[in-house]
């Protein structure tokens, strides 16, 4: 094993920098493909915080809605017994 190991580290130095090269460009290669991970793997963290934060947003909306569209029923029926009392008003102010 360790003779094999030789050989096959003195056949590499007799062929100089081109296996220096590929070395290197392997290493780049495994550097780049661990990086690239990485950075897809923040990517889908950010996107799941994102999905979350959106979800929680739009039940916010929904119940703010649901309010507001409360408040406009209470509203537009106080609007209505005004109109009432107006009409009354303006009916007993024309008869006198």
């Amino acid at each position: 094993m360790e003779k094999e190991l030789l050989n096959t580290i003195d056949f590499a130095s007799t062929k100089g920098d081109r296996f220096l090269f590929v070395g290197l460009l392997l290493i780049g290669i495994i550097a780049a493909s661990i990086v690239f991970k990485y950075l897809t793997s923040r990517l889908d963290r950010v996107e799941k915080k994102m999905d979350q934060v959106q979800s929680d947003f739009n039940a916010h909306l929904r119940t703010a809605n649901k309010e507001m569209m409360d408040v406009l029923s209470v509203s537009n029926q106080a609007i209505g017994k005004n109109m009432l009392i107006l009409d009354r008003i303006e009916r007993k102010i024309e008869h006198l």
